[in-house]
């Protein structure tokens, strides 16, 4: 059995002078495991919170989906509508054409007694091109607003390709987004990515669909793939052992642009991750980007 208390005897080797701690196992044992619950706690909350910001995300995106699969068939469905009443009208426009000759005929009738056949003359003189230009002009109408909200989804589409929601490889998060200490220097300093822990050659995976805009050596960053996503929207790799994609290319989420490496200023076998939105830094897990083996490509 352990003994209640221990004693620590400092000694000065020029004073001679003994310094004599005595600390208690339990309340010592009790405060460590107290200053150990807290980083576990705060760990296990913070996974929590990014697990349900994850699952919003995941629903919104499905949500996305099936509001676009909607629109879509809506749109379909109207142009169709729109082309067989076009069909329609042609027709009945071409019904409505009487022969000049007859019309003169029809004119030259005696007048008619009774209210039904002065009606039917009368329809038989007139033309209904009023009400065919009007009809033309509403499906006009009704075309080009189907139009836009056709080109409205197609881009609501191309948003939701061209957004990083993945992480770029498999692998543990070893450095976050922020102020850190510099593995380096040892000095404070702002991070503006998240450091991804895998394997060297592991693939590399763009996060989103857009256009390789370089991949070269670029100094701290070692071989680096810097991503134009559109709308405003740019994801860089570095690190990289190995290019995969070419300057130009156009790539689609998952598709390997590099290997994982530990070219530049790294410790080791990582993958720097940076997301910039018009310009700007930001957190790639405030998109939700998760690792690839728990979300879809």
């Amino acid at each position: 059995m352990l003994p209640k208390r221990y004693s620590i005897v400092v000694a000065d080797r020029s004073t001679g002078v003994l310094h004599r701690f005595t600390l208690a196992v339990r309340p010592t044992l009790a405060l460590c495991a107290a200053l150990l619950a807290l980083p576990i706690g705060w760990t296990m909350q913070s996974a929590r919170s990014m697990t349900a910001q994850i699952e919003q995300l995941q629903l919104r995106s499905a949500s996305l989906a099936v509001e676009n699969a909607r629109y879509r068939s809506a749109t379909t469905e109207l142009s169709g509508r729109i082309a067989a009443l076009q069909l329609a009208i042609g027709e009945l426009r071409d019904s409505s054409i009487v022969d000049p000759q007859i019309r003169r005929a029809i004119g030259r009738l005696p007048a008619a007694d009774t209210p039904n056949a002065a009606a039917l003359r009368s329809l038989a003189l007139s033309s209904p091109t009023e009400t065919f230009n009007l009809l033309d002009d509403l499906l006009l109408t009704l075309e080009v607003q189907l139009t836009d909200a056709s080109d409205g989804v197609d881009r609501q589409q191309a948003f939701a390709a061209a957004t990083p929601i993945n992480l770029p490889t498999d692998g543990r998060i070893s450095g976050g987004y922020g102020y850190r200490q510099d593995p380096f220097t040892g000095k404070r300093a702002f991070h503006r990515a998240i450091d991804i822990s895998t394997g060297y050659g592991q693939p590399v995976y763009a996060t989103a669909d857009g256009t390789i805009e370089s991949a070269a050596r670029n100094g701290a960053f070692g071989n680096l793939i810097k991503i134009n996503h559109g709308f405003g929207l740019v994801t860089r790799y570095g690190h990289l052992s190995k290019f995969e994609a070419t300057v130009g290319s156009t790539v689609s989420r998952g598709d390997v642009i590099g290997y994982a490496g530990d070219t530049g200023r790294a410790t080791g076998s990582h993958v720097h991750y940076e997301v910039w939105v018009n310009g700007r830094a930001m957190n790639p897990l405030q998109l939700g980007a998760e690792p690839r083996s728990q979300s879809a490509n």
